[in-house]
């Protein structure tokens, strides 16, 4: 139930950087220095961000693919002339703001398709709803094994 994988600890630490900085639920404050109100909405747009940077092409891309609506568009989508809400993500990519949490819950289901895990599949779900995600953190016993895994990866290079 925890995160064990170095990139998925990475996202993790990043959200917990939103939830411990941003406005309460709702509110308008600064994250980052910018004016953003805490909702289920802004909490999306800064995740799908965090995942896709620097391969904003290919993510969007497979999160368009496995995000469609029944008449042929996209949640996320180059396209955001039909959008009621359209936020920003970058790289001419949109995310359809509109959305119940539900229609949100699909599209994080499709992280699975990037290679992220199911466990945090759940925590990025937690995160958009607002849950506490803090429980995701690896244990002390976890984190070594973490540190041993990059290790190996830095040796390979």
């Amino acid at each position: 139930m925890r995160l064990t994988e170095p990139i998925e600890v990475m996202y993790l630490t990043l959200m917990i950087r939103w939830e411990n900085t941003a406005p309460p639920d709702g509110k308008q404050g600064l994250l980052d220095d910018e004016p953003e109100r805490n909702t289920q909405i802004s909490r999306m747009v800064y995740l799908l961000r965090k995942i896709a940077a620097g391969a904003e092409e290919k993510i969007y891309n497979t999160l368009s693919t496995f995000s469609s609506r029944n008449d042929g568009e996209s949640y996320i989508s180059m396209n955001h002339s039909w959008m009621e809400d359209p936020r920003e993500l970058g790289a001419g990519w949109y995310f359809e703001g509109c959305t119940s949490l539900v229609q949100k819950q699909n599209i994080l289901q499709a992280l699975s398709k990037l290679g992220l895990s199911g466990t945090f599949v759940n925590c990025a779900d937690d995160f958009v709803a607002g849950k506490g995600i803090q429980k995701y953190f690896p244990t002390e016993e976890e984190n070594d094994i973490i540190l041993v895994r990059i290790k190996e990866l830095e040796d390979k290079k």
